[in-house]
């Protein structure tokens, strides 16, 4: 399925989205966070303005959509290498899609990130994390990841705080 830019008119169904794949996150089970409307919604506006640009705090910010229904997005950023660097790497801020979305979508979303970057001169590698949001299991994530040309690149670890 055809991903295409996000539009202004497009976060409150976004909201939505985020909100019911929410409940699958183990922030959900927990209780640890909730999200944030009124900062999810500053983050999505500032990152529409500047989708498709090329300098440092650039964004892409891309859905999937069927029938009107938001399935999947991906919101890409561009940010110094390891923050000190004089080149600029693309990494994801947000890359879900919902159950219900066709297994293309992912692929789709997370391919069109890869063409912006490949575009902006002064980006010189992409990273990104494979967690449980696009599937329960996060390999599901790193073969798509591995099908567009990514390379395992050492592993993400958490700790969970507790707090009152």
């Amino acid at each position: 399925m055809p991903v295409r830019p996000a539009t202004f008119s497009d976060i409150p169904p976004i909201l939505i989205f985020l909100q019911a794949t929410y409940l699958r996150t183990h922030y959900a089970k927990s209780g640890l966070a909730e999200i944030d409307v009124a900062e999810t919604k500053r983050l999505l506006v500032n990152s529409i303005q500047r989708h498709g640009n090329s300098h440092g705090g650039a964004t892409w910010v891309m859905i999937a959509e069927k029938n009107g229904q938001i399935e999947g997005i991906l919101l890409g950023t561009l940010a110094r290498v390891y923050s000190i660097f004089d080149r600029l790497m693309a990494t994801d801020l947000l890359w879900v899609t919902s159950k219900e979305a066709d297994p293309r979508d992912a692929i789709a979303l997370m391919k069109s990130m890869v063409e912006w970057a490949k575009g902006c001169p002064h980006v010189i590698e992409i990273h990104c994390g494979a967690t449980g949001i696009i599937a329960d299991d996060p390999t599901v994530a790193t073969r798509i990841l591995a099908h567009l040309g990514f390379k395992q690149y050492g592993l993400i670890s958490r700790m969970e705080l507790e707090r009152a």
